[in-house]
């Protein structure tokens, strides 16, 4: 780059010194006037004296300006990352989770799996919130440690987190639940004052066959609730819909 720019100050200056000259010789031509010899080299000087100053100033300007262009463009992707993933643990935020889920579940059938971090008030209450950022880190990083390709994941908002899993059916979809509850199970996360704080999840599972994204989120609620209601770090699975459609019916007929 530095040898590059030293020869476009060389170019540049030539360039003025070849003008320069070039006007001189086309001046003595002219009848009645006379170009003294030290005309002419002093014109040469000034036009390298002149010229070779401007093009240094105009060269550090180009590389201002090329640094400053690098510059926005690092901007624009931090910017473009912020309004993307989610700053603590490094998962996509909500609105870009919904997103991309709702993308997934028009090309294929999946499942949805809604996971909230059990007595998360009291890890900030009783060891303050530093810890209770990083209990949210390791299990974004547990997250996506047990991720699959093909599989999605993001942060929904304070403790809780959303993934959306490719599986053959609901048990495998239940079992990877199960596979990332113990993993989080197994975390122990320092506190400030040298101790361990091991974190639980609560996980509701939904499939998506034929359903809008707003109506497999509240089955995947209501099953993350049920699992809070039978004593937290466990998982919960909602009735396949079709089984699920078969039992309205009956109780209708009933």
């Amino acid at each position: 780059m530095k040898s590059q720019g030293l020869r476009n100050v060389a170019a540049g200056t030539g360039l003025s010194v070849a003008a320069t000259s070039l006007l001189l010789q086309v001046v003595a031509l002219v009848p009645g006037f006379a170009m003294p010899v030290q005309l002419v080299v002093l014109g040469v000087m000034v036009a390298l004296a002149v010229s070779a100053p401007v093009c240094i100033v105009l060269l550090r300007q180009q590389a201002r300006i090329s640094a400053l262009h690098d510059e926005l463009a690092q901007a624009f992707k931090r910017l473009e990352r912020t309004a993307r993933v989610d700053g603590m643990t490094g998962l996509t935020n909500r609105d870009v989770f919904i997103e991309m889920t709702r993308d997934a579940m028009a090309d294929r059938d999946g499942w949805l799996i809604v996971a909230d971090v059990d007595h998360f008030k009291q890890i900030n209450d009783g060891f303050g919130h530093g810890v209770g950022d990083r209990v949210l880190v390791a299990i974004g990083d547990a997250i996506q440690s047990n991720l699959r390709a093909g599989d999605l994941c993001g942060r929904l908002g304070g403790e809780e987190f959303g993934l959306f899993l490719q599986a053959r059916n609901g048990r495998e979809a239940h079992a990877a639940a199960e596979r990332l509850r113990r993993t989080v199970a197994d975390l122990a996360v320092s506190t400030f004052a040298g101790g361990k704080v091991v974190p639980t999840l609560s996980l509701g599972v939904s499939a998506t066959h034929g359903l809008s994204l707003p109506e497999v989120m509240r089955r995947a609620d209501e099953a993350l609730y049920d699992a809070k209601r039978q004593g937290r770090n466990c998982t919960v699975s909602a009735p396949e819909p079709a089984i699920e459609n078969h039992l309205r019916l009956v109780s209708i007929q009933g």
